[in-house]
């Protein structure tokens, strides 16, 4: 696998091949260090967002003692309150100290809220002050306990250091994501060490090289009280010790960035951590081994361009989510046992060979009762809808997931098209339960308007029955449809509305011209009642679905579908946030253009 995230096809089984690699490309321009610190940068950007934002660097000529101390005396109380005196009284209002009137809990999320050293100063405004600091849980990130880049970048493990033996109170979480910890490994352990005793509770420790083959603390397995953990960068080697008790027994969120790993190092760690709810690899490597999850409390799984050879769910009964965002080589995905599965993807037919219940998944076979996850309600798949195998694939999919409630389909452009007759195919097959019962929204990303998309549009159009939304992603483009805008190849010229079925849905795009069909006489033909009108709302119609029937009105029982704008909002965070409904896309208007619907 390619260390720098694409393009090549190196397998590293450890950091002197990485290092080696890196020196080998350093002859074709870049050092390998500056191509390691450009990787690094880019999983730092899929980090969770700081609590305090980093500073700017206006201040960068302030000493170490004026970035690093983070304490008080009677001495600075002193000064501050004969400061306060030579100050003229202030004019506006009563004069009076309302703000330090505030209750502490309050006062201490305003602190807490305050880059580190700002609010190690607030103790110089007064006692009352100096007990608020003292109980507010510490933040301290190393962006800002240092200006720029320089010297002081090799001082931040003694500056973090300083600040939690300075405060007296607990610390929540700090974050190192600019420093090399190089020539400072004992001066780290101690520092962890400290944390465990201080009850840290979030930690993001990312080394920045060189050299690659730093080892992480064995003293970080004393942190018990962690409930977010994320390494990027170390050469750790978790010990197997089942057998003992958990090494971080409140551990609810972990990510292993750019780290190689072996299988029984998972298996190991997973058994330590009997709460953790999401898992995250990005940029790991795992040469000849296996992903294997195997844990009661996981609900999100994550992979992010790594190199497993396989994963396996092996055991997963809370298992909500498994994502993925493979690259390279063709790997199994087995879902063994995850009865609770909800979202499913990005399954990539070129990549990702399904397996479920025991059962590999091929393309135009009989799904049995084992190879059907009846828990799946967001599936999204990356397909050639050129490609024969793809096409019977997806449909194969589709059967074997009976209650899907929303689909995305990545249109992948073929180079090579084999020739598929897709025509034929579609109209020869069956609908399937979820297209019956479930299916109510269908995205399509990267959206060309190509025949063979299209195609695969409307044999959706026929037999999805209660579908209501149709979400568009042009490619290169968050917009497809907007306000008074324009939406270029349509679906189906002239042969929808079919008429004629009180049951019929009618298809709604609203503000604007529809101009630039393809596929002609593919959609919605034939008068069955399952069958949808296609219905073009808002402005004139070129070319397109139903020209000039806009709004047809329908009858007092039909549906309507909703064509609507759609945004992609895949990313590693929103893929990992159990609060993001569904991390592929955001539909755009749709709920207020219903409810618009439902006043009138």
């Amino acid at each position: 696998m390619d260390a720098a995230g694409g393009g090549g096809e190196e397998v590293f089984v450890n950091y002197a091949q990485i290092e080696e690699y890196f020196n080998n490309m350093a002859l074709e321009g870049l050092s390998a260090q500056e191509r390691m610190d450009g990787i690094v940068s880019q999983i730092i950007s899929l980090l969770p967002a700081p609590f305090v934002p980093a500073p700017d660097d206006d201040d960068s000529d302030d000493s170490d003692d004026d970035h690093f101390s983070l304490t008080s005396s009677d001495s600075e109380d002193t000064a501050a309150d004969a400061a306060a005196a030579d100050r003229p009284a202030v004019q506006d209002g009563d004069g009076q100290d309302h703000i330090s009137r505030l209750p502490d809990d309050l006062l201490s999320n305003i602190i807490s809220r305050l880059p580190t050293k700002e609010a190690a100063r607030t103790t110089v405004l007064s006692t009352r002050w100096r007990c608020v600091w003292a109980a507010t849980p510490l933040l301290v990130d190393d962006a800002h306990l240092r200006a720029a880049d320089g010297p002081r970048h090799f001082h931040a493990v003694r500056a973090v250091s300083r600040c939690v033996a300075a405060h007296p109170g607990p610390v929540r979480a700090v974050r190192f994501t600019r420093t090399s910890f190089y020539r400072q490994e004992y001066a780290l352990e101690r520092l962890i060490a400290s944390l465990a005793a201080k009850k840290i509770q979030d930690l993001i420790l990312f080394n920045r090289p060189w050299p690659l083959d730093m080892p992480l603390p064995d003293s970080i397995l004393g942190c018990a009280s962690l409930t977010r953990l994320y390494i990027g960068v170390w050469r750790w080697r978790f010990p197997d010790t089942t057998a003992l008790r958990p090494a971080f027994p409140n551990l609810e969120e972990l990510g292993l960035f750019h780290s190689i790993i072996e299988d029984r190092e998972v298996d190991a760690l997973l058994a330590h951590c009997p709460k953790l709810k999401i898992l995250s690899f990005a940029i790991a490597y795992i040469s000849s081994s296996i992903l294997r999850i195997k844990s009661s409390s996981l609900r999100a799984v994550m992979e992010w361009g790594c190199s497993f050879d396989e994963i396996i769910v092996e055991d997963a009964p809370c298992l909500e989510r498994l994502l993925l965002q493979s690259i390279f080589d063709r790997r199994p995905v087995k879902i063994a046992h995850a009865p609770r599965l909800e979202v499913l993807g990005y399954l990539d037919l070129q990549l990702h060979a399904l397996e479920i219940g025991g059962v590999v998944i091929r393309a135009g076979m009989n799904v049995r009762a084992s190879a059907i996850l009846p828990s799946l309600k967001i599936l999204a798949v990356k397909v050639r809808l050129s490609h024969n195998m793809e096409v019977k694939m997806l449909h194969t999919l589709l059967r074997c997931f009976p209650r899907l409630e929303t689909l995305h389909i990545m249109s992948i452009q073929s180079t090579s098209p084999d020739g598929v007759h897709s025509a034929e195919f579609w109209e020869s097959q069956s609908s399937c339960d979820c297209l019956e019962s479930h299916l109510k929204t269908l995205v399509l990303h990267g959206f060309q308007g190509l025949n063979c998309e299209l195609l695969f549009l409307g044999y959706i159009l026929k037999n999805g029955k209660v579908l209501k939304t149709l979400g568009m992603v042009y490619r290169d483009s968050d917009d497809v449809v907007s306000e008074a805008g324009r939406m270029s190849c349509s679906v189906g010229e002239g042969d929808a509305p079919s008429g004629g079925s009180s049951g019929s849905d009618d298809v709604v795009v609203e503000g604007g011209p529809v101009s630039g069909s393809a596929g002609e006489g593919n959609v919605s033909s034939g008068g069955s009642t399952g069958s949808h009108d296609v219905v073009m709302e808002g402005g004139p119609v070129s070319g397109s679905v139903s020209e000039g029937d806009a709004p047809s009105g329908g009858g007092t029982g039909s549906d309507v579908i909703y064509v609507c704008p759609a945004s992609p909002s895949w990313s590693f965070q929103n893929a990992i946030d159990l609060s993001v409904e569904d991390p592929f896309c955001v539909l755009r208007r749709a709920r207020a253009w219903r409810a618009s619907r439902a006043e009138a």
